[in-house]
């Protein structure tokens, strides 16, 4: 008999669900679904997390609804927000948006993580610094034929200026290794939405969480950034 619940529950869902939204570890990519909110603005209902850890949304107007709002609470990730033209809504088949939880600089890395945790302050003459705080930040990485990637997870400074950032390779890519098996990196680094520059190459162990205590230049100045 309770062989057959979890087929009874997903069919119910699936006949009486408007959308739902699936949370990711941006590092393991395993779904999280336990001590979050997640909010739908504008609509009435709150989701219902179904067995499969998806976070859904049952019959109403869509008209309202204007965005999802991720809090993570105590757990280790950054709050993450998506705009209504950022989601998958009806019409669209079986309407799911995936959702990756960027790390907080308090994220317990394990072995195999390839990034760098650092501090985006305004320039170098200021004393003490003055840390520049909500800036978007990601990795690009240099691949064995000379090509620049990015990265695709995407995190932001705190109110300290600390950020961290990683870079999650497929199986099909290759990146350039120096001799000492380092790759090469560069930190992108965005301010009020529209305004971009990034860092010169630096060179970050593979399946590590670089600092400055191990690479001085993690501490980033944005005077110093190149356009």
């Amino acid at each position: 008999m309770n062989g057959g619940s979890p087929i009874q529950l997903q069919v119910a869902y699936e006949r009486h669900a408007l959308f739902a939204v699936e949370l990711l570890d941006a590092v393991t990519l395993e779904r999280v679904s336990e001590n979050v909110v997640v909010t739908a603005v504008g609509l009435r209902g709150k989701p219902v997390v179904n067995y499969g850890g998806l976070f859904v949304w049952l019959k109403e107007d869509l008209g309202p609804l204007q965005k999802i709002l991720v809090n993570p609470g105590a757990l280790p990730y950054e709050s993450v927000e998506r705009q209504k033209a950022q989601l998958n809504l009806p019409p669209v088949p079986r309407p799911l948006t995936a959702i990756e939880l960027p790390p907080r600089i308090d994220y317990p890395f394990g072995v195999g993580t390839t990034g760098v945790r650092g501090r985006l302050i305004a320039d170098r003459t200021s004393v003490p610094a003055h840390p520049v705080a909500d800036a978007e930040i990601a990795l690009l990485w240099l691949d064995d034929v000379s090509v620049w990637h990015d990265a695709p997870t995407t995190s932001h400074t705190n109110g300290d200026g600390d950020f961290v950032s990683i870079m999650r390779l497929s199986a099909v890519d290759v990146p350039l290794l120096d001799s000492a098996g380092a790759l090469t990196v560069r930190i992108r680094v965005r301010r009020d939405g529209a305004y971009e520059r990034h860092s010169g190459d630096l060179k970050v162990p593979q399946g590590r969480i670089a600092d400055p205590t191990t690479l001085s230049a993690l501490v980033v100045a944005w005077d110093e950034l190149q356009p």
